[in-house]
């Protein structure tokens, strides 16, 4: 995955409904309504180079 798609994925993540537990409230690509958002920050975080963090903030 290139990091053009990524970054396509994030902005769209963005836009994705989050309940107070923190689960989002649709399908977002191969996550079920319901995941923890934490979790799809976390696969985010594997797949960029240097981490979320750093990406983000560039």
């Amino acid at each position: 995955m290139s990091i053009k798609q990524l970054e396509n994925m994030w902005e769209e993540f963005s836009n994705i409904p989050i309940n107070l537990d923190d689960e989002i409230l649709k399908d977002f690509y191969q996550w079920e309504k319901g995941t923890y958002r934490f979790d799809i920050w976390h696969w985010f975080d594997e797949k960029l180079p240097n981490g979320i963090a750093e990406w983000t903030l560039a």
